[in-house]
């Protein structure tokens, strides 16, 4: 298992920006977030404000870009892309299993303790198995949250909190 000792994750993923049950399509690297999206992203910085921060990393493509700028605009803290956070585009399950896996492995060795991340779907399932679990196998693949919801994850649990709705 990747040593998680002392880390505590705070991952999320990019804000709403498709209506389509059948994925991004030919938008799949450019789609941003589309206006309804933007709320619970704001009410998510918002609460993210109260949370440590040591470093923060995002996905290359726009939607996380939009995303993680929204946070960094409520806490001031802000995002490093790193492309091993990608969404999965051209790939095969391995490659993405290989990246996340690799990420998880160089942030836990570094000396930081709170980590920020936004992301995507399948990368989210692959972080929180391997936090967790130290393996992510393809039957884990959907197991990740939805937009507007942030992942805790610390000493060896997960707590998915939801901004989805205004409460």
């Amino acid at each position: 298992m990747l040593s998680t000792a002392n880390k505590r994750w705070y991952i999320f993923r990019h804000g709403l920006a498709t209506h389509s049950k059948n994925g991004y399509g030919d938008q799949i690297l450019t789609a941003q977030v589309l206006p309804e999206g933007r709320p619970p992203i704001e009410r998510l910085g918002f609460y993210m404000r109260a949370l440590p921060y040591d470093v923060g990393y995002r996905s290359e493509f726009l939607r996380c870009q939009q995303t993680a700028q929204i946070v960094t605009d409520a806490t001031g803290n802000s995002f490093t892309s790193d492309a091993r956070l990608n969404e999965q585009y051209m790939e095969t399950f391995e490659q993405v299993h290989d990246r996340v896996q690799t990420f998880v492995a160089e942030v836990n060795a570094s000396a930081h303790t709170h980590v920020w991340v936004c992301t995507h779907g399948v990368v989210i399932a692959a972080l929180r198995h391997f936090i967790l679990d130290g393996q992510f196998w393809r039957s884990m693949e959907n197991d990740y949250t939805q937009t507007g919801e942030l992942l805790l994850i610390a000493d060896g649990k997960d707590e998915v909190l939801n901004f989805r709705e205004v409460v």
